[in-house]
């Protein structure tokens, strides 16, 4: 990749889901190298303009119709238990489109139950 045209290409990367960021990259990549020189600029830069409208494509193909609260980060959550045995700990899942968020409850929680103790063999 040409160095000016990196920095447009890794904010249009930034801005689509994680889950489609690699395959975007090597996309975006592969078309840089088919380009001469003189137009890597300017598609990195028109890829820029177009990342939002992009992001909001792959998101609405991935939930359907009910993705667009999602775009504009107004994400329908709801509580899904994890693994774990304690059922205080849990995860908040997007019912639209499927984005799963841990709100760091097990790093908050003032009773650890002991586990200090037990990790070095304590006392």
């Amino acid at each position: 990749m040409s160095r000016l045209a990196d920095y447009p290409l890794d904010l249009a990367v930034r801005i689509l889901p994680l889950q489609v960021r690699r395959r975007y990259v090597a996309e975006f990549d592969a078309d840089l190298q088919v380009l001469p020189n003189g137009k890597r600029a300017g598609y990195a830069v028109s890829t820029l303009l177009g990342a939002p409208r992009l992001r909001w494509e792959v998101i609405h193909s991935a939930a359907g119709a009910g993705a667009v609260p999602c775009f504009l980060g107004r994400h329908h959550d709801r509580r899904v238990h994890t693994e774990s045995p304690d059922p205080t700990v849990f995860a908040l899942e997007c019912s639209r489109c499927g984005r799963i968020r841990d709100p760091k409850q097990r790093d908050t929680r003032t009773d650890q139950g002991g586990i200090g103790r037990t990790m070095f063999g304590g006392i």
